[in-house]
């Protein structure tokens, strides 16, 4: 009797594990992944994929081109890891002090991993071409926007693209679809307020920036509430304040770093501009000088709805339309939005969630894991979406 699908995937299930653990517990950061790359690279190899490394200095292109004639696809993971301690207790723990796969991308290269192997072993069915992306620095780095400018889509030109991330608030054995707006503009600013320092016992000789950035914090957190439609959506988050020394020492300056996010272009300038009027009009009643940096992050990410409704009708025929479903935007930044700038395509995510085992716990967390029963899953979305949009009827 035939298998399914799914069982012919379930079979390499002990295998994406290793590939997984293996990942997890050597992390590497952003365009750091030395590693991470060599064991990608030399798997793409024995599947004999075409292979290009150091593109975008640390990311790996396999290419399946079919035997017949066709469009083709690109589906992308990110590799790198953060910056930070896992603790001890899981046999895959990290083994490297100060870095940890906090946000699921072990399980992103590993279930691309898995897609190769399952299209190595009937390339004589595939019809058109089939590109795998193993990106560096999605952690900030935007190694997506280098990709992209180094050409990853050409040659031969993707005709749509798809990615995923696991998602720690839907079940496992779910997927969720963003269908059209995905994931905000993630940018951040830098504002330094310029005072005249002095004794702390004689306030009134100098121009204290402690004072003014308190109530600038207070004015800033107001933007969103009173400058921004409440159907629309805006984020503006402080996350780190310095100045001063001691306890009797009125500083010359005081710095703050923040984040802001939106998700269309227009809340994205007004939430800049109010920024930056701000900061003015609070250093200018206080006498003081200011200096505001703004650098744009990551776009908005903008799935196209054909091919997000391609992504829900190739998994419902798997899951079940029950365990398909379309979820709310994300403030969260993304760069696979450069990808979908420039072709079509969609970016969804894989649940991880199991309460009973305590697979609970937010992204950049250091309790963060994945239900491993993600990797074949993830593989047969995968599968059927690339099934769908290429025309293959291999997904039965």
């Amino acid at each position: 009797m035939k298998k399914t699908l799914k069982e012919n995937i379930d079979e390499m299930k002990d295998w994406l594990v290793e590939i997984r653990r293996t990942i997890h517990m050597h992390p590497e950061l952003g365009f750091e992944e030395v590693e991470t790359s060599k064991l990608v690279s030399g798997l793409l190899e024995k599947f004999g994929l075409e292979v290009k490394t150091g593109v975008a200095k640390t990311g790996v292109v396999g290419l399946l081109r079919g035997k017949g004639q066709g469009k083709t696809v690109a589906i992308r993971a990110d590799m790198d890891a953060l910056l930070m301690d896992e603790p001890g207790g899981k046999p895959y723990a990290s083994k490297v002090q100060g870095k940890m796969h906090a946000c699921g991308h072990d399980a992103h290269v590993a279930i691309l991993l898995g897609v190769a192997k399952f299209f190595s072993s009937i390339p004589e069915q595939v019809r058109g071409n089939i590109k795998w992306i193993f990106q560096p620095a999605e952690e900030g780095g935007g190694g997506g926007r280098i990709m992209v400018e180094e050409g990853v889509l050409e040659n031969p030109k993707v005709d749509a693209a798809f990615a995923a991330h696991v998602f720690p608030l839907l079940s496992v054995g779910k997927i969720g679809i963003y269908e059209r707006v995905g994931l905000a503009a993630a940018d951040r600013f830098v504002i330094k307020m310029i005072g005249k320092g002095g004794h702390a016992a004689v306030p009134h000789l100098t121009k204290d920036p402690i004072i003014a950035t308190g109530h600038l914090i207070t004015q800033i957190h107001s933007i969103v509430s009173r400058n921004v439609n409440p159907l629309e959506s805006g984020v503006i988050t402080i996350g780190k304040v310095s100045g001063g020394t001691a306890n009797n020492i009125i500083p010359d300056e005081v710095e703050l770093w923040g984040t802001v996010r939106s998700l269309t272009p227009q809340i994205r300038e007004e939430l800049k501009s109010r920024l930056e009027q701000v900061t003015r009009g609070v250093a200018q009643s206080f006498g003081i000088d200011y200096r505001f940096d703004f650098e744009y992050g990551y776009p908005v990410l903008l799935n196209d709805p054909a091919m997000s409704k391609l992504v829900a009708s190739a998994c419902s025929k798997g899951i079940g339309e029950e365990n398909v479903e379309f979820v709310k935007p994300s403030m969260g930044g993304e760069d696979f939005a450069y990808f979908l700038e420039k072709v079509p395509g969609a970016f969804f995510r894989l649940g991880i969630r199991n309460e009973e085992r305590g697979i609970v716990h937010p992204y950049h967390s250091s309790l963060f894991d994945i239900d491993e029963e993600v990797l074949p899953f993830g593989v047969e979305m995968f599968v059927r979406i690339i099934d769908e949009f290429l025309g293959l009827e291999i997904a039965k």
